[in-house]
């Protein structure tokens, strides 16, 4: 029963990763759902910044597109500069017409609407409504980075070795690739008129909540990305993950209550599925925890400054 039912849930999202790398509109708007969604929410995301910090109004459109391009591209560009490999968005003029046009798109829906997305609850009630598809947004990222370090990419003999032999690399990687570019934003903090006002201390080594669980959950999207690495590395048996797969399978049999057969490696595919269905888990409890706290009663005055001596 427990298999059926994962196997249901990795089918449903399988089926999802599918429907969403098809085109808007072969013909009208060539693009796929993948880049025209992870475009619209960079766009809103970025646009909720402005508005709530009243700069909106002062930033050139130089300034609004370069700051939204940055957002957008700055994981795909880190994580290529690791690989050294060229960042696409160098060399293809899809990306620009497809992210571009969204943004200005959104912009000119919302130019008369912008209480909106200044407004903290309806924003963290679009994340809790939206938080299998950013998830699934974050691992196609980081998936179609990871798989510049398989043994049948084009970019492979490329790489160096070292890299791709190394199950570190393949962690950092998926964290630039997840949150390099929402990281970039906030350290500069592209949403003023002149960046790097704010300081240029990347916002994940900033100080952050007290609550160990609302800290980790803080920076989700740098090392869920690299959670996701590591988990579609082990399910598909990428060989940087083979010498932990040897240490790892040992207690695997030792702790197995019935006898288990010999564990198979997913495909690439299945390996991006599972991984998904992690991180949906791990932003469906941040979504919440983020509702929940937006919810929470601001703390009563104190009542003995309402009464004068």
């Amino acid at each position: 029963m427990n298999s059926l039912i994962e196997h249901q849930i990795l089918r449903s999202i399988a089926d999802g990763f599918k429907l969403l790398g098809n085109a808007v509109s072969p013909s009208l708007y060539p693009y796929s759902w993948f880049s025209t969604l992870h475009a619209a929410r960079i766009s809103l995301l970025f646009q909720s910044h402005t508005f709530r910090l009243k700069t909106h109004s002062v930033l050139g459109w130089k300034t609004y597109i370069g700051g939204f391009c940055l957002m957008s591209w700055g994981g795909m560009i880190l994580s290529h500069i690791l690989l050294n490999l060229p960042p696409p968005v160098l060399y293809a003029s899809q990306f620009w017409v497809n992210y571009i046009s969204v943004h200005l798109f959104l912009t000119l829906v919302f130019s008369r609407m912008s209480p909106l997305l200044a407004d903290v609850d309806l924003l963290s009630t679009m994340d809790l409504l939206l938080f299998p598809l950013d998830a699934m947004l974050r691992v196609n990222a980081v998936v179609g980075t990871l798989d510049h370090l398989s043994p049948g990419s084009p970019s492979h003999e490329s790489i160096s070795p070292v890299l791709i032999n190394s199950p570190l690399f393949h962690f950092i990687l998926g964290c630039t690739a997840s949150a390099g570019g929402g990281v970039i934003a906030a350290s500069l903090g592209v949403w003023n008129p002149n960046w790097g006002s704010g300081g240029f201390t990347p916002v994940f080594l900033r100080k952050g909540p007290r609550s160990p669980l609302r800290s980790a959950l803080s920076t989700l999207d740098v090392w869920g990305g690299g959670l996701v690495a590591v988990i579609y590395g082990l399910s598909t048996f990428h060989v940087a993950f083979r010498p932990l797969l040897s240490v790892l399978a040992p207690y695997a049999y030792a702790f197995a209550l019935v006898d288990i057969q010999p564990v198979k490696p997913f495909s690439s595919s299945d390996g991006k599925c599972l991984a998904a269905a992690v991180l949906i888990v791990l932003f469906g409890t941040r979504a919440l925890a983020a509702k929940l706290h937006v919810s929470e009663p601001a703390p009563a005055a104190n009542k003995g400054n309402s009464h004068r001596t």
